[in-house]
């Protein structure tokens, strides 16, 4: 599919409860958006800018088949193109950008367009995200 990037905004979600000198930055970066991951993962030194608090560990594979275990943080306010959700963060310190995965863009009710690497709000939902309700059926 190749990878392309998408501009984010990143911030603390906890900052609302924290005095002004503890709260993190508010973060405008690129993001490699890969539907291949499942999660948000950013690089170390964007997890000490946001303050982000670690939360626990979890084990995951990677592309190369390997098993690593990454810290996770949480939680980010995380928006894409005007849509926002809040998710956890799992530490990547060997990564130069932050990764857009799979459960993010979900949650954003993104689409991936491949052929012109973009995002395009599902045609169900083109105004705001319409999250699915588990059916009682």
């Amino acid at each position: 599919m190749g990878v392309f990037t998408v501009p984010v905004k990143l911030s603390n979600w906890q900052n609302q409860f924290l005095p002004p000198d503890k709260r993190g930055e508010d973060v405008e970066c690129d993001a490699l958006v890969d539907c291949g991951a499942a999660e948000l993962a950013l690089p170390a030194d964007l997890i000490e800018r946001l303050r982000l608090v670690e939360t626990g560990e979890v084990k995951a594979y990677t592309a190369d088949g390997g098993e690593h275990v990454y810290r996770v943080f949480g939680i980010v306010d995380l928006s894409v193109q005007g849509r926002s959700c809040q998710v956890r963060a799992l530490e990547s310190p060997h990564r130069a950008a932050p990764l857009l995965g799979a459960v993010p863009l979900e949650e954003m009710d993104w689409h991936i367009a491949p052929q012109e690497r973009k995002l395009v709000p599902n045609p169900r939902s083109p105004e705001k995200p319409l999250l699915p309700l588990c059916s009682t059926g």
